[in-house]
């Protein structure tokens, strides 16, 4: 196929969805070393793509901005084709919006996947990787098979020394000891480890001499206070640290902790080695060569695509079967041996 001249991709949210679109635009660079490529996201996602150098521009949805106002200026771009990596009510409409182009849409999972689950007859096992359906849309697109692309997540200009400036005001030196980060938020209830566990690993890399820094949204800031009261000398920045100075401050950890959130994602494409926990969601939706991840496999997990409020079982076993002596001897060896590379997915 002639390779087009410039591309407009669609993808809105969330910030794991949006990192983990970096191995397709890679794939898609690389098979059209010319063309424009435009990149549609949520005004307050920018900064995840804004230094990515396969992407040409950035646009943003402002909060609050409507559909019309908004396709005025997917219009005003200009692009001759769409890859929409949303492909959920709001890319649809935009989409509706624009002159007769020709367009790709991603397909997120199989339907013969998703009605067993929704129905509760089974558990979901993902048959391919998240980021393998981006990249088979690109393939799609560009009409032929494509190597695949690298999973990476680029820092902006500022974000390392804004990250040292708030680990310095928090009694955090980079240089001093290795620093173990925690993340133990995620949107669902059911994706989150026990924050005692959380505590609990914070205290044995303590005493193992390393420093811990635990990070969060401002709704999260109680298990950030729970961690920190728990384990003395662990430090507290949550809701402390906007986006951008969230992939500095994760850049300069010498491992990472996290359940299955934006941030585990942003970990990974940093190449920072990364212990994921696991509950009611597939870890088979990722790739982590390099990486660990913790999951019991326990006979009703995974029960959901992407969480839940509470164990439709009333055990959450998924979770609690994770205890922080197994989850330590995973993270030791992650310890040692630097930055992972890039993950080709």
């Amino acid at each position: 196929m002639i390779p087009a001249e410039s591309v407009l991709i669609l993808r809105f949210s969330a910030v794991g969805d949006v990192v983990l679109t970096s191995p397709a635009i890679d794939a898609l660079r690389r098979a059209w070393p010319k063309a424009r490529i435009v990149y549609a996201v949520k005004a307050r996602l920018a900064h995840l793509v804004r230094a990515n150098p396969n992407i040409d521009q950035v646009l943003t949805l402002d909060p609050g901005e409507g559909p019309f106002a908004f396709a005025r200026k997917l219009r005003a771009a200009g692009c001759e084709t769409v890859l929409d990596l949303h492909n959920k009510i709001r890319s649809k409409i935009l989409r509706a919006l624009l002159p007769r182009r020709r367009t790709v849409v991603w397909h997120k999972r199989d339907f013969k996947d998703t009605l067993p689950v929704k129905l509760a007859l089974k558990p979901y096992h993902s048959s391919m990787l998240f980021s393998d359906r981006y990249h088979a849309a690109v393939e799609e697109l560009v009409g032929s098979r494509l190597p695949r692309g690298e999973l990476r997540y680029f820092l902006g200009p500022d974000d390392l020394a804004n990250a040292d400036a708030a680990l310095l005001a928090a009694g955090v030196s980079p240089s001093a000891a290795p620093i173990l980060g925690m993340s133990p938020g995620a949107n669902w209830q059911t994706k989150r480890w026990p924050v005692e566990r959380f505590a609990a690993l914070a205290a044995r890399a303590l005493k193992a001499g390393m420093q811990v820094v635990v990070q969060g949204s401002h709704d999260e800031a109680e298990l950030g206070r729970f961690v920190a009261a728990h384990a003395p000398g662990a430090v507290n920045l949550t809701g402390k640290l906007d986006l951008p100075t969230l992939g500095g401050f994760i850049a300069r950890c010498s491992a990472f902790v996290a359940n299955d959130s934006g941030p585990m994602h942003i970990a990974r494409g940093l190449g920072v080695p990364t212990l994921a926990l696991f509950g009611s969601t597939d870890p088979g939706m990722f790739e982590f060569t390099g990486h660990r991840a913790l999951f019991a496999g326990v006979e009703c997990s995974p029960c959901s695509f992407f969480g839940r409020s509470r164990c439709p079982r009333g055990h959450f076993r998924c979770m609690l079967d994770l205890d922080e002596e197994r989850a330590w001897r995973e993270l030791v060896p992650l310890l040692t041996g630097g930055r992972r590379a890039p993950l080709s997915a």
